[in-house]
């Protein structure tokens, strides 16, 4: 199969790299096409629109930040749409809202092209190693096509219903990987008031009930190195909440704490950490304390 691949960003190009790897022809549309350079090295085709990405390929992935470039790319003048044939491919990757998703699909499915959205977890670090988890919503056959090139990516694949479905479920991981990653940040803190080094906090609570994942990640990646440069950004965190906010929203259902924690991402943004990785809040929240 021929692959396109659009949204070469910090999660994008390592995805798009592995791709590469296992031997597949990939086509690129980048607007910055210095972000693309070391891919076409290893062997990409960059062309000037998502038109021309839909003519050369059976299989597109996108990996954008927000649901109006998804349109955009999909819908707009020389977007996917405009070239695509039929039994074309569009996987989603995006982390937007679940109406985004069944929206574009019915768009794409109105010209003969298959649509599945498949969010991704495991962060950077899954991206670059191959190891992602896959979050897929769509019809059996559309997925059977895709996971070739998910296999590529991602070493976890999972079908949890329509399109839209998929959304859903990584809007419900972000609010625990969010709320998770604040309840560290504020006992890491406290600890260190204490007196509590974050070497000794690490090492101690990794063989105790408040042992995690994200515990496991942002405390040796992130906050004992102290380097917050690169993860999952802080605005972006922002937008995958009121994104899981919205679907509450819509269901009259109450988020207590998913609200509050969504408050304090705001206000460690409005303080100057919007682009860094979100364990970035121990920062914040030190601040506050004079930590």
């Amino acid at each position: 199969m021929n692959i396109g691949f659009i949204g070469t960003g910090v999660m994008g190009k390592p995805m798009a790299k592995n791709i590469l790897k296992s031997g597949y022809p990939l086509t690129l549309y980048a607007r910055n096409q210095d972000k693309v350079k070391e891919l076409i090295n290893d062997g990409a085709q960059l062309v000037n629109s998502p038109s021309e990405v839909a003519k050369k390929c059976e299989v597109i992935v996108l990996s954008l930040p927000f649901d109006p470039e998804v349109k955009e790319i999909i819908t707009g003048k020389n977007g996917l749409l405009s070239g695509a044939g039929n039994d074309c491919l569009i996987i989603d990757t995006t982390t937007g809202t679940p109406q985004n998703s069944i929206d574009m699909a019915s768009l794409a499915a109105s010209q003969g092209v298959e649509y599945i959205d498949a969010p991704v977890s495991g962060g950077v670090q899954g991206a670059i190693e191959g190891t992602l988890t896959f979050i897929v919503g769509g019809n059996e056959k559309a997925i059977v096509k895709a996971t070739p090139v998910l296999n590529t990516m991602g070493s976890n694949i999972y079908r949890v219903g329509d399109v839209g479905t998929g959304r859903t479920l990584k809007a419900l991981n972000q609010i625990i990987s969010a709320m998770n990653t604040l309840t560290i940040c504020e006992t890491v803190v406290l600890g260190n008031k204490l007196g509590v080094t974050a070497e000794k906090f690490y090492e101690v609570l990794s063989h105790c009930a408040a042992n995690s994942y994200h515990l496991q990640t942002k405390m040796p990646n992130f906050i004992i190195p102290g380097k917050f440069d690169i993860g999952h950004r802080i605005e972006m965190m922002i937008k995958d909440l009121e994104i899981a906010l919205q679907i509450a929203r819509d269901n009259n259902v109450p988020m207590y704490l998913s609200s509050l924690g969504t408050q304090m991402y705001r206000a460690g943004s409005a303080s100057g950490y919007a682009k860094k990785d979100i364990s970035s809040m121990v920062k914040y929240l030190g601040s506050i304390i004079g930590v």
